[in-house]
């Protein structure tokens, strides 16, 4: 797809994951593994390019966590921090719902992970997902049963 003069452009893709590749003459290639589309939501992402010679894409194969965090009456809860620990400590992903309770963690390498949805330094929920497969979209909806 082509983007417009000011390097904008729309794709209308089904739920997933998907690896991105962004390149325009001049300019450094830039590969993104695990981009995660919510279904039924629109995102926007925001990358740069930088002048140079295009290499070889490098990264490991990824996927996607997203889903929508609501309260206990299913009210969409916003601005509350979505944190992803790997059981061995050394994978983390962080993002934040926007105003619709939406989030998605981008580029998770499979492990098992701790979910934990925080506002400020009060974690309101906990799971814990089993990441198996790259390029699978795991959707992980989330109640908050208290505030």
């Amino acid at each position: 797809m082509d983007a417009d003069e000011r390097g904008n452009f729309t794709a209308d893709l089904p739920q997933g994951v998907y690896d991105l590749v962004i390149s325009a003459r001049g300019y450094l290639s830039l590969f993104v593994r695990g981009v995660g589309v919510l279904g039924g939501y629109r995102q926007q992402m925001t990358r740069a390019l930088i002048p140079g010679e295009g290499k070889d894409p490098e990264g490991h194969p990824a996927t996607a966590i997203g889903g929508y965090v609501r309260d206990r009456i299913g009210r969409a809860v916003a601005n509350v921090t979505i944190h992803a620990t790997s059981e061995n400590g050394q994978l983390s992903y962080t993002t934040r719902t926007d105003r619709s309770g939406a989030y998605i963690l981008h580029g998770v390498i499979p492990e098992m992970y701790d979910i934990f949805v925080r506002s400020g330094e009060r974690t309101l929920a906990k799971e814990h997902v089993p990441i198996s497969h790259v390029k699978h979209f795991v959707r992980l909806d989330l109640r908050l049963v208290q505030m």
